[in-house]
């Protein structure tokens, strides 16, 4: 089981995280590239003989430096660790990023790691810089390695469809709706999950409750309604997959100004308050659009169900 660690001081609390290979970055969305790194990272802690470690950051580093131009997220931080752990890592320190540590320069952060992890091997991505304006690459790695007594691997670039599998790029294919692309390269179907929350419970009043996602930070397929698969989690970790359709959107006709993922699950009835729901796109079937009145939406949301239900029973449901 995956180690999680939220602090510099949490590392000495597990002692069998030393000794081994260490990667660094944010790993929005652990998508093909990021997975091709951390197989290799554990190639490496295998040739050491020890364990594989991650560092990685919340927020997204950015949100801090350039809050303005800060990117949406892939995913939320309880979904890339899920997404970490399937790779087999052993420990993952999460770095509370703020303005101080990104004061820290290169070679401090780097001694730092190494004197909290002892790592005998670092493994890094194609493009990687760190540091105070990102002062940080591999052929400094490399240096201080040598009197740190650590070796340093860069990572090729991970090609796949015409051009180089990264978040930015999985980003733009989701604001086009593209999920087959995006599932491509992510390796997984495309999910954005999270705690049902209480919303105005309009749907429930024109007979299609729905459940709510805060989804504000989130990268987005544009506004309008989708065929999606509705994923319950259990206490189990099972999830059951029922045919659903969503609402992704301001809901202009009741002149809403928040972003707003709603989720109504065709042909059943479930009190989801506070349970954990996945839900798993798969085709667009309208834009949004406002209309006149409630009752207008209504019959639309029948036609929208229907044609869900249509689409979802041509293919084979998830399990």
């Amino acid at each position: 089981m995956m180690r999680v660690m939220r602090s510099w001081d949490a590392i000495s609390d597990y002692p069998e995280v030393q000794g081994g290979a260490i990667t660094i970055g944010n790993f929005d969305g652990v998508h093909l590239g990021h997975q091709q790194v951390l197989a290799e990272l554990d190639g490496h802690a295998r040739a050491v003989g020890g364990p594989s470690n991650l560092v990685t950051f919340e927020p997204h580093p950015r949100a801090v430096l350039f809050p303005d131009e800060a990117p949406r997220r892939l995913c939320l931080l309880h979904d890339r660790l899920s997404w970490i752990r399937d790779t087999g890592v052993h420990s993952t320190l999460v770095l509370p990023f703020d303005k101080a540590l990104a004061q820290w320069s290169a070679e401090t952060f780097t001694r730092t790691l190494h004197q909290a992890f002892r790592f005998k091997h670092m493994h890094v991505g194609y493009d990687f810089a760190f540091g105070h304006d990102r002062q940080g690459h591999s052929a400094m790695l490399r240096e201080l390695g040598e009197s740190l007594n650590f070796t340093v691997t860069e990572a090729n670039a991970f090609e796949l469809h015409g051009g180089v599998v990264s978040s930015s790029r999985i980003r733009s294919l989701i604001e086009a709706a593209d999920f087959a692309a995006v599932e491509a390269l992510l390796g997984r179907p495309y999910e954005v999950s999270g705690h049902v929350c209480k919303g105005e419970q309009r749907g429930r009043t024109i007979g299609f409750p729905t459940a709510n996602l805060e989804t504000e930070c989130l990268v987005h397929p544009p506004a309008g309604i989708y065929a999606v698969w509705a994923g319950i989690l259990h206490a189990d970790g099972m999830v059951h997959y029922l045919p659903a359709v969503a609402y992704f959107g301001y809901r202009p006709t009741f002149q809403g100004r928040s972003l707003i993922l709603e989720t109504h699950i065709l042909d059943e009835t479930l009190d989801l308050y506070h349970h954990r729901l996945i839900v798993r796109f798969v085709t667009r079937i309208r834009e949004d659009r406002r209309f006149k009145h409630a009752d207008a939406l209504a019959r639309q949301i029948r036609k929208d169900c229907d044609a869900a239900r249509q689409h979802l029973d041509s293919i084979i449901a998830p399990t």
